[in-house]
């Protein structure tokens, strides 16, 4: 993949990603609305598959930048190793893609990740979703402001002529 192409699918994977925090936020105003009616329960679930469906497509990206510059982590903890790569600088080849305090907010996510794939819908507890649900919005701004960092990295190195 050339440089370009990393950067034209960082900037399209972050409006996706954008869209489905602003979905999930847009799901979670409604909480109310939900919890006086007694589906809640229902939102729960929903508010389970936002989640999901935002770290997943966010490790994906990762996975996408780790494949260019990095070797993809293996083993039974890649999912956790690939996190703490991204934020990791590799001298001479590339900045942290993460931040330190980016990279733990996001591990949150990870574990629920984890747990969504893992566990029957019924032992989900909803408001441990709610909870993560909740910061879902400030994580994304700073995976979003972190991202904008990567991407200008990627313009300069493609400036440059390289890779």
């Amino acid at each position: 993949m050339t440089l370009a192409s990393l950067t034209i699918l960082l900037v399209r994977e972050a409006k996706e990603l954008e869209q489905t925090v602003n979905l999930c936020a847009a799901r979670l105003d409604r909480r109310h609305e939900f919890a006086a009616s007694g589906t809640e329960d229902i939102l729960a679930d929903s508010m389970a598959a936002c989640l999901h469906s935002f770290y997943t497509g966010l490790e994906s990206l990762l996975e996408t930048i780790a494949q260019e510059f990095d070797e993809l982590p293996q083993g039974t903890q890649w999912h956790k190793k690939l996190l703490l790569l991204m934020s990791s600088a590799a001298p001479g080849i590339r900045p942290a893609v993460l931040s330190e305090s980016t990279c733990a907010m996001l591990d949150e996510f990870r574990a629920f990740r984890h747990l969504f794939r893992n566990l029957y819908v019924h032992s989900l507890r909803p408001e441990r979703i709610f909870i993560l649900a909740a910061s879902l919005e400030p994580t994304w701004r700073a995976v979003k402001s972190d991202l904008t960092e990567f991407q200008q990295f990627l313009e300069g190195m493609n400036g440059t002529g390289r890779h």
